[in-house]
């Protein structure tokens, strides 16, 4: 017959495989269940900000392909500029004509200055003229004339005060344009150079795919030479943007 002793150690036994067991069953489940949790979250997180780049992109696809194609002349299309061309020519085109307007501008005012002076000396002549004799009707005309000449020629160089005015504001308007397309073309650029590397090595880490960004985004917009402007048009083709 068994001992009392012995019959309590077997028992102690079963119930500490037992507990064992159900332990380890448990801890393994747990375990399994916060994988799956946290592998669907990871999951789910990561098409959550795939969705959202991809939504971005587009986003930044559209602006520069409505910058792109509101620069565009129907001549420029059918010349197959590029748009940094385009907008290079725009700007250069703008400022020959803010030259030639504040040129013209500056001519007009030089010929109305002349005038306002002759008619200062006009106007004193007349004021001569009516002191030294009896009352003339046809002076005081040609006075009131005068008066009206001189007011008119006020009203031409204050008005012509507008030029330096519209050149500025055509100038901002430009440049905020240029800054747009270059941004946003620089953002698009980086953003599908990152997604590119990632699809084709898979297997490097983020921080070195964006480091060969940054320096193929360098070489990019480094001198623009014939090849690097191919390699730009290249590109631009392949993320859906040419």
């Amino acid at each position: 017959m068994f001992s009392q002793t012995t019959v309590m150690e077997r028992l102690v036994e079963k119930i500490s495989d037992r507990v064992v067991e159900n332990i380890s069953q448990t801890i393994t489940q747990t375990v399994e269940r916060e994988l799956q949790e946290s592998l669907s979250k990871a999951m789910i997180e990561g098409e959550f900000y795939r969705e959202m780049n991809e939504e971005m992109r587009e986003g930044l696809q559209t602006i520069y392909r409505e910058i792109k194609n509101a620069s565009r002349t129907d001549e420029a299309k059918a010349s197959g500029q590029t748009t940094e061309q385009l907008f290079t020519e725009a700007s250069k085109q703008l400022d020959d004509i803010l030259a030639t307007t504040e040129e013209a501008t500056v001519s007009i005012m030089d010929v109305v200055e002349k005038h306002m002076e002759l008619q200062n000396k006009a106007n004193d002549l007349l004021a001569g003229l009516r002191k030294t004799r009896k009352s003339n009707p046809a002076i005081q005309e040609l006075i009131d004339i005068n008066d009206e000449l001189g007011q008119n020629l006020v009203h031409i160089m204050t008005s012509l005060s507008f030029q330096d005015l519209t050149g500025q504001r055509i100038k901002k308007i430009i440049n905020a344009l240029k800054t747009i397309e270059s941004t946003v073309f620089e953002l698009y650029l980086s953003t599908g150079l990152t997604m590119k590397a990632r699809e084709e090595a898979p297997e490097k880490d983020l921080e070195s795919i964006r480091e060969e960004s940054k320096a193929r985004m360098s070489q990019l917009k480094g001198p623009q030479r014939e090849s690097s402007q191919d390699d730009v048009d290249d590109l631009l083709s392949q993320l859906g943007l040419e």
